[in-house]
């Protein structure tokens, strides 16, 4: 791992990321080869239930969850749930829907939330249910996290098509907060444009099929158009990372929305991989990024919870082995959650979540499924 969740979080510092690119920059379920997965079993199942129809026996409720709990500043609505359930994808399900409030992700620090049982629709069994007394005020809580530094696929078309970056007024290596940078490819745009800054990183290709999805591109900062010509500067305001020549300049797009998402389980089976871990080389933890080859296209939505899977090692079976002949006979482990994937952005092949309750490392190559 690169960096620490710890490191991480620190640096969740901005909320900028890029959908389009503009030459102006701010101006304007697959089966796995070989057949069925013979650990499809272990993975969390579908959700069938409604938003007026409650499964209670796939609400597990957290034994120590408070009668009541006051909304706080810098909360998220994966720890508020997190008080009250251990499977907090299931928060829409609990959220009674007999009140003024019929918003689940709408909190606002000083809000009460007060946690008791109602009679089921059918009358025979008690439900669990959250009631809100609003008496909150200000901007409401993030779904996820308040700021995120945000890593795009692009397709190579897009990036080859984007402004560069051609030097620094010295032509460092390592382009630092407050250098004049030289850009290539800027049309259409005027002095004062802002532009996100990325960086081409690696081409990602689905484990399962091989299939290119795209190449990841990471933010870098972001800098202002000083003058346009065939070569354009720029400043460098905000340096988050490393800032390079060939670095690409892209339209700055404000992502907050994505963070307010209602968390919710998958309705449809979902079986896929994690393709890349940002700002990780092989493994990842709490409150890092993961891309899955998952998307759009397999309905996959942003709020999506799904689990992640790390499947089971092969171990030496010493019973087996003393009646077999030819020796050790090996055995493959069941696969373990270790982790819970919260999706936050979905494009139409791949989709971004962020790792949480992680019980030990996620490495590359992990399984996604149902929570």
């Amino acid at each position: 791992m690169r960096h620490s969740s710890a490191f991480f979080l620190k640096t969740l510092c901005i909320s900028i990321g890029a959908a389009l690119v503009l030459s102006g920059c701010g101006t304007t379920t697959t089966t796995p080869r070989g057949g069925a997965d013979p650990y499809d079993k272990y993975y969390g199942q579908a959700t069938t239930q409604s938003s007026d129809v409650i499964d209670s026996s796939s609400i597990i409720v957290n034994p120590a969850a408070p009668q009541t709990y006051v909304v706080k500043k810098g909360d998220t609505l994966w720890r508020i749930a997190r008080q009250f359930l251990h499977t907090p994808w299931h928060w829409p399900e609990i959220w009674d829907k007999n009140q003024r409030i019929a918003n689940p992700h709408q909190l606002y620090p000083g809000d009460v939330l007060t946690f008791d049982y109602a009679t089921g629709a059918n009358g025979d069994k008690l439900q669990p249910r959250i009631r809100i007394d609003r008496r909150g005020e200000g901007e409401p809580i993030a779904t996820l996290a308040t700021f995120m530094l945000w890593p795009r696929v692009l397709d190579e078309a897009t990036i080859n098509n984007a402004p560069y970056i051609l030097a620094s007024r010295d032509d460092r290596q390592l382009i630092t907060e407050g250098e004049t940078i030289y850009v290539k490819n800027l049309r259409n745009a005027q002095a004062g444009t802002r532009c996100a800054i990325f960086h081409p990183n690696k081409a990602l290709h689905d484990p399962r099929t091989g299939q290119l999805l795209g190449y990841e591109v990471t933010y870098g900062g972001y800098s202002r158009v000083e003058r346009v010509d065939s070569t354009s500067t720029a400043t460098v305001l905000d340096a988050k990372r490393e800032i390079r020549k060939g670095d690409r300049l892209l339209a700055p797009v404000d992502e907050m929305a994505n963070l307010n998402g209602i968390i919710h389980a998958p309705t449809t089976k979902v079986r896929g991989d994690i393709v890349s871990l940002f700002d990780a080389e092989a493994i990842s933890g709490n409150h890092m990024i993961a891309v899955i080859n998952k998307g759009r296209r397999d309905r996959i939505e942003v709020g999506h919870t799904l689990g992640v899977y790390t499947q089971g090692k092969y171990v030496v079976d010493v019973v087996e082995s003393c009646k077999a002949k030819s020796g050790a006979v090996c055995s493959q482990l069941p696969p373990e959650k270790v982790a819970h994937l919260v999706i936050y952005k979905v494009t139409d092949r791949v989709s971004y979540g962020l790792i949480m309750d992680a019980t030990r490392e996620v490495k590359d190559g992990d399984k996604v499924g149902n929570p």
